[in-house]
């Protein structure tokens, strides 16, 4: 059960949003220009360190079951959620975006989460509910950076 390689990419295209909207030689013409360009790096900086944690999960796990490598996927994005919400986003166009990724990765937790117990549970309804509702949640990853990126290049001379 490997997803690490959409969000490594996730992580690089934010960092490389980031580069652009806070290059060497640009400048912030406004205080709220500075202030997008620490938000944009503080959502970034979460969402890289979730990946790390993916990873990390990921290899920690696995020779496990199937379920456990779920549980511990639903583990790291409950924890990515809880970190995103901790950043303090106040630009108004990306407040939008960055509770939208929150809410992809809590819906990501909770689909492994009822993946597990389905399979668990021996559940072939709820297993492909909870599979459609997991593949649901992950197509939504690419938009939301995608909308994250754009924001953040936006307005600061990238």
């Amino acid at each position: 059960m490997r997803h690490s390689s959409s969000w490594l990419l996730v992580a690089s295209l934010l960092v490389t949003a980031c580069a652009a909207s806070a290059g060497p030689g640009k400048t912030a013409d406004s205080e709220g220009a500075n202030d997008k360009v620490k938000e944009c790096n503080a959502v970034i900086e979460v969402i890289n360190g979730g990946m790390q944690k993916l990873n990390t999960s990921q290899d920690e796990t696995k020779d496990a079951r199937d379920t456990e490598q779920l549980r511990a996927m639903a583990d790291v994005m409950d924890s990515v959620g809880r970190d995103i919400e901790a950043v303090p986003v106040t630009q108004p166009e990306l407040v939008r975006k960055v509770a939208d990724y929150r809410d992809m990765v809590h819906a990501t937790a909770k689909a492994a989460r009822d993946l597990a117990r389905a399979i668990e549970a021996k559940d072939v309804h709820g297993a492909n509910a909870a599979t459609s509702a997991l593949g649901t949640a992950v197509k939504r990853e690419s938009p939301l950076v995608d909308a994250i990126n754009t924001s953040c290049q936006s307005g600061t001379g990238g």
